[in-house]
């Protein structure tokens, strides 16, 4: 059985099979600075003040609710990716969505953080195992006490073990697990020495238990579309193409049946969904090397965003919360005033365009994000 030592800020844990070497994070042992606390922090010495209630958190999520924190930690995840040197993406999948979920469920309910299960003695890798990922290389990150996704995710990335893990190229795909316990007790119990029993008792309370799970299968080659960003306002759709050694061509498809013609293989391609497609929109992907390697992945469509490059607004009085989505510009102007309640976001993949006649009154809030994965 496979155990890692969790370290200050959380649990790292990291197994490669066929003779390849640990990786580093379940490897080292910690320094000096690194060993206590062994666990979180409660959430108020984590997460940074005013972040929980800072009305713009749920202008930003709003736009990503779909696919719910979980989803989100996903897209974070390749966020932090393409700003790494440009990584390719990982695919999230319900393999290893699903034992996440489970293990941040049992550690919220069962009163315990550990990568194994303390009460049945289960590593990370034979919970993948049963939930049906049969790996080559898996991983896990498990986090307790953040409010959101940005929040664990910072954690996490300031820890090296953590970063590992998310920046791995050993990967091709993941999955993410959340669970908020409102009545969580000072009662958790921790493993501190990695031996699968609870050595530590009356740790929190957190509340809230995050997971991450890494794996990579022989033989599946994922695709992967805007990066595994849960929904979209564009037909113009990005893909990221896993190929096996010696990947020669690739088509796709929009049904499963009716194909594109074969074009040399290249790890990014784009796609165009048609008009009037059903949500979530569906890609399938051919691979071959002499071998056709399959693959599928899906994305929600917006309701109420226009598939179209340009957005433009005017003569609207707005006073409530609302984010705006455009695959090229959003452009305001002409009386567009957000009021003293509104709270209002724009999102367009290339440029936000203020023009004359654009105001925010006193006590409003207006954001302008520039979103490559529009």
């Amino acid at each position: 059985m496979a155990m890692c030592r969790i370290v200050a800020a959380a649990g790292v844990c990291a197994l490669l099979l066929g003779g390849a070497p640990a990786a580093p994070a379940g490897a080292q042992e910690p320094g000096p600075e690194t060993l206590p606390p062994p666990l979180m922090a409660p959430p108020g010495e984590i997460v940074p003040p005013g972040r929980e209630d800072d009305p713009g958190t749920a202008a930003v999520y709003e736009a990503f609710a779909v696919g719910g924190f979980e989803g989100l930690v996903v897209e974070l995840v390749n966020r932090e990716r393409l700003a790494n040197g440009g990584l390719p993406p990982l695919k999230g999948v319900e393999e290893l969505l699903d034992p996440s979920e489970t293990h941040s469920f049992n550690m919220a309910d069962r009163d315990f953080f550990a990568h194994c299960d303390v009460d049945t003695k289960k590593s990370p890798f034979q919970r993948m195992n049963d939930a049906g990922y049969f790996f080559s290389t898996a991983s896990e990150n498990i986090a307790a006490g953040q409010a959101n996704p940005e929040a664990v995710m910072n954690v996490w990335m300031n820890s090296p073990g953590h970063r590992a893990n998310i920046l791995s190229t050993a990967f091709y795909e993941m999955g993410a697990g959340y669970h908020e316990q409102g009545n969580d007790q000072a009662d958790v119990r921790v493993d501190q020495n990695g031996d699968c029993n609870a050595d530590g008792f009356g740790f929190g309370p957190y509340f809230r238990y995050w997971t991450q799970n890494f794996g990579r299968r022989s033989g599946v080659y994922p695709l992967v579309i805007n990066r595994e960003s849960v929904d979209t306002a564009c037909a113009e759709l990005r893909l990221y193409v896993y190929g096996p050694p010696g990947a020669a061509q690739m088509r796709f498809s929009n049904d499963g049946s009716t194909w594109s013609a074969w074009q040399p293989y290249s790890p990014n391609a784009q796609w165009t969904i048609p008009d009037g497609s059903a949500s979530p929109a569906a890609v399938y992907s051919q691979v071959t090397n002499g071998t056709t390697y399959d693959a599928e992945d899906s994305i929600f469509l917006d309701a109420g965003f226009p598939a179209t490059s340009n957005l433009v607004l005017s003569s609207q009085y707005v006073n409530h919360v609302v984010t705006y989505r455009a695959c090229d510009t959003i452009s305001a102007g002409d009386g567009y005033v957000v009021g003293p309640s509104g709270d209002v976001t724009f999102r367009a993949g290339r440029r936000v365009v203020l023009r004359d006649g654009f105001a925010v009154e006193t006590g409003g809030t207006f954001r302008a994000v520039v979103d490559p994965f529009l």
